[in-house]
């Protein structure tokens, strides 16, 4: 079974190129260009979308609605680790042996990185199937259980398993600091923020999933990319230093597209790709070197992706974010991003 159908279980299935050095600046966002990309983002499966330019509410279509946002998710780990870094109890370049004991002995695993986890460039199985099947009891120990396939640090591999030891290990730590990693992350994201997720996918341990698994509605997924996009910018939010953001959400050179769960449109001579439809199986770092999101939009530009439409494109330097929830395997980013 692919990625895509895992992620699909994982939340879906619940509910009923770069531009030349320099850049080029985002198309005027004036009411023709938001009736084309509301034409646009009301296809393929869509529940509800919106677009914010300075903060105001240009266009929108069902602000209310509430959904999985998967992947998106992704972007939620990755602030709590920029709060947690700034907080001074997270070490981006410290091995995850020296939290998680269990891989202390093993000549791989001890050599893996907090970095590497949130590049996703580990080299561990992605373990999709083994950690989204049903009624799993403790998908942590599952995660760390999983092998090595890659040498740490040299290929990107998309897949639930290098959140899910995230969320161990700052389970593992935030305990130590007398919280849990759900209070955690209520603390220092979704309540500064103003994000509610009345259900968030869980393990057998109430654990949460940090590979996918919380739900928001439209008004909060922009509130999220509004957030991102002044953290991009070097404004600090919500006790988020913007330094420790851009630290944790650093590429790697196996893939110069990803970090911290964010994706980015690199100046490159390269050509746009979909992402849904690469990340398996896993590509070179040359392919991800030669690709973009988007020629037509600037390479500052960002997106959080989640499987099957769900959708944050954040433009930090206009302070604009659109965001979309939908669920439909044939929705493509392309005809979004050249409208606007």
């Amino acid at each position: 079974m692919k990625r895509r159908d895992w992620l699909w279980l994982a939340g879906g299935g619940m509910v009923g190129g770069c531009v030349p050095l320099g850049g080029a600046a985002p198309r005027t966002w004036n009411g023709s260009t938001m009736d084309e990309a509301d034409a646009v983002a009301r296809a393929h499966g869509a529940r509800g979308w919106a677009a914010w330019e300075n903060g105001e509410l240009r266009k929108s279509w069902r602000t209310h609605h509430r959904g999985p946002i998967l992947s998106v998710t992704k972007a939620l780990a990755g602030l709590a680790c920029a709060r947690a870094v700034g907080e001074g109890w997270l070490e981006l370049d410290q091995p995850v042996s020296a939290t998680v004991s269990e891989w202390a002995t093993d000549p791989q695993k001890s050599r893996i990185t907090v970095r590497m986890l949130l590049q996703m460039t580990a080299g561990l199985d992605e373990g999709g199937a083994e950690l989204y099947r049903r009624g799993i009891g403790d998908k942590g120990r599952v995660a760390l259980g999983l092998p090595v396939v890659d040498e740490p640090g040299t290929r990107f591999r998309y897949g639930p398993v290098c959140w899910e030891v995230l969320a161990e290990l700052l389970h593992r730590k935030a305990v130590a600091r007398g919280e849990t990693l759900e209070r955690m992350i209520y603390r220092t994201v979704m309540g500064p923020l103003g994000l509610t997720t009345p259900q968030w996918r869980s393990d057998g341990r109430d654990r949460y999933y940090l590979s996918t698994g919380a739900e928001l509605n439209i008004t909060e997924m922009g509130r999220l990319g509004r957030a991102i996009a002044s953290l991009a910018s070097g404004r600090d939010v919500a006790n988020i230093p913007a330094s420790a953001f851009r630290d944790v959400t650093r590429t790697s050179s196996a893939n110069p597209m990803f970090g911290g769960g964010v994706w980015s449109n690199r100046r490159a001579p390269a050509l746009p790709i979909e992402v849904e439809e690469e990340l398996d199986p896993p590509k070179s770092p040359g392919f991800w070197r030669s690709a973009c999101l988007s020629r037509s939009q600037p390479s500052s530009m960002l997106a959080l992706i989640g499987s099957a439409g769900q959708r944050v494109y954040i433009w930090p330097e206009q302070q604009r974010v659109i965001a979309r929830l939908g669920y439909s395997g044939s929705w493509r980013d392309g005809p979004l991003l050249r409208v606007v």
